[in-house]
């Protein structure tokens, strides 16, 4: 009985840890079949200036990835779902340009093709003005919805940027009617406990 008790503790602590899921990914946002897109989720994370090696450390935490930009149709609907160019928030406001650095997202290379971290196929890229030789991963470029190459430990002006784009094949928030199902399994184990 303690055996299937700790092991209720546990779905419950890992349900607590679903909810806090939730608000941590309020701005989740669907880039939906229906409207041309992939069924994929996404949302654009802020964070103190760091590296993109971080920002994909970060993204997989959280279930999800880089994301991958893998057409003109979903690069614009990023750039304009999260209002990437008109958010100051994603943009680095230190370096020698400040606002220069934007949002990182899944695209690097190890010195040899550009790939993706998610690893679907790279059949498409947006480039800025001769950028994509160098560097090692990738980021949204001096408000423009252009990409630019950027060091995987730092960007090439701010070393570092302030945020990143993650995407999620399905949805990663439990649905409010799991949530509740697990909150009353919760409530049932500690009645039983008190009897």
């Amino acid at each position: 009985m303690r055996n299937s008790i700790m092991s209720i503790r546990c779905y419950i602590a890992l349900s607590a840890a679903a909810v806090v899921t939730c608000s941590t990914n309020a701005a989740l946002t669907q880039w939906r079949a229906e409207d041309g897109g992939n069924g994929h989720y996404y949302d654009v994370v802020v964070t103190p200036l760091q590296t993109w090696v971080a920002a994909k450390a970060q993204a997989e935490a959280q279930g999800g990835y880089l994301a991958s930009i893998r057409s003109q149709a979903e690069n614009d609907w990023i750039w304009n779902a999260f209002n990437i160019g008109g958010t100051a928030a994603y943009w680095t406001n230190s370096g020698p340009w400040p606002g220069y650095d934007g949002p990182v997202f899944g695209a690097y290379t190890n010195g040899g093709a550009w790939t993706w971290v998610s690893g679907e196929t790279w059949d498409w890229s947006n480039w800025g003005w001769s950028m994509g030789s160098g560097e090692r991963a990738a980021q949204f470029i001096a408000h423009w919805p252009v990409w630019d190459d950027i060091g995987i430990y730092g960007g090439t002006s701010a070393g570092g940027n302030v945020s990143y784009i993650v995407e999620w094949n399905s949805n990663p928030v439990p649905a409010p009617g799991a949530i509740l199902a697990m909150t009353a399994l919760g409530a049932s184990v500690r009645r039983r406990r008190a009897n």
